[in-house]
């Protein structure tokens, strides 16, 4: 999409709009099934699909500023990291309760990510990659060694204000749902087609009038406040915590794989991609981790090789293929009666002059 069609699709909302309602719909009937599973899914179940749908919050998060503003960060490890430690202390020393304890740990996410993205965003490309790895690891460095928060041992949720597995899983729902809602509205709206303008070509939307930092400052900070937030249901659901996996970097590369497979840059790629990863895939055979691996590894390969939008890509591709060739088979009567008419009229018309005087 270039900063043009930027514009031109601001000036016409109709289409949009459908398809932002047919998405708000989605999640609405997802969201109710989800809810109403709560009162019947087992401990196992209950605990399966916490973990899935905080990958899904958390891999939105990522979509946001790595799909939509074309910014490949590393650092949304820090801000689950964040988000964890945040949750706990503030569970541990001020007894905040935890619906409290996580909205002030995506604050906290948020100011991180508005502070990094200060700094960083006068890079650009792999440069800011590299320095968005480098705040995550800092950042490890940092909590491994300071004492407050327990160095490298870590600290743990007080098991009074450990929540229950369905209180936990109705959280992660709400986690889930404002993260893939937030998609939405950015994908739909103004501000998300300014910030896929500034993805496409930073340039081109700077000289039309577009302001790229600001842009993507929004967008890290809503990643940065949604991940942190995840990062706080981790914490409660692991209850001990330390930095050396609150803080890894692994957790950015997976949600990178997760919006790849799925689809970067669509609003439910994400979805698609951490349930392929984390349920089909880890789950499936977490008795065999090291194939696991070599799936995922050879699932992304393939995937970037033969279909770069992921698999929502490849079924869009796909969906597009089927009605051109049906339209190609459609007769010319059916397909336009408009057209049809006015060859029947230049075919009477043709026939007429053709007659014998």
């Amino acid at each position: 999409m270039t900063a043009a069609t930027v514009f031109d699709a601001i000036a016409r909302p109709a289409g949009r709009r459908a398809m932002m309602y047919r998405s708000i719909g989605t999640l609405v009937v997802l969201a109710t099934v989800l809810l109403a599973l709560s009162g019947v899914l087992g401990k196992l179940q209950l605990d399966l699909l916490t973990t899935l749908l905080l990958y899904i919050a958390a891999a939105s998060a990522w979509n946001i500023i790595g799909g939509f503003a074309g910014q490949f960060s590393l650092a949304n490890s820090a801000f689950i990291g964040t988000g964890a430690y945040a949750t706990v202390l503030i569970l541990r020393d001020l007894g905040w309760g935890v619906v409290p304890a996580l909205l002030a740990s995506a604050v906290c996410g948020a100011v991180l990510a508005l502070v990094m993205g200060a700094i960083l965003f006068r890079l650009r490309d792999a440069y800011f990659t590299i320095g968005s790895m480098a705040v995550a690891l800092a950042a490890l460095i940092w909590m491994s060694n300071w004492d407050v928060t327990g160095a490298a041992t870590g600290i743990a949720v007080p098991m009074s204000e450990v929540p229950g597995r369905s209180t936990l899983y109705l959280l992660a729902v709400v986690v889930a749902v404002v993260a893939v809602g937030v998609c939405i509205a950015v994908y739909h709206s103004a501000f998300g087609l300014r910030l896929m303008a500034v993805r496409d070509d930073q340039d081109v939307a700077d000289s039309l009038g577009l302001s790229p930092v600001r842009l993507k400052l929004a967008a890290i900070g809503l990643s940065g406040a949604i991940t942190a937030a995840a990062g706080g249901c981790i914490a409660v659901q692991q209850i001990t915590i330390e930095p050396f996996s609150s803080f890894s970097i692994n957790w950015s590369m997976t949600f990178i794989v997760m919006a790849i497979v799925g689809g970067l840059g669509r609003v439910w790629g994400p979805t698609i991609g951490a349930v392929i990863i984390y349920y089909v895939i880890t789950v499936q055979l977490r008795n065999v981790p090291t194939l696991s691996i070599l799936i995922e590894g050879a699932l992304l390969i393939v995937l970037i090789k033969v279909l770069p939008g992921g698999i929502l890509g490849g079924v869009g591709r796909l969906v597009a293929a089927v009605g051109r060739r049906l339209d190609a088979r459609r007769p010319a009567s059916s397909a336009d009666p408009a057209a049809a008419s006015a060859a029947r009229t230049e075919s009477t018309e043709s026939a007429e002059s053709k007659e014998p005087v």
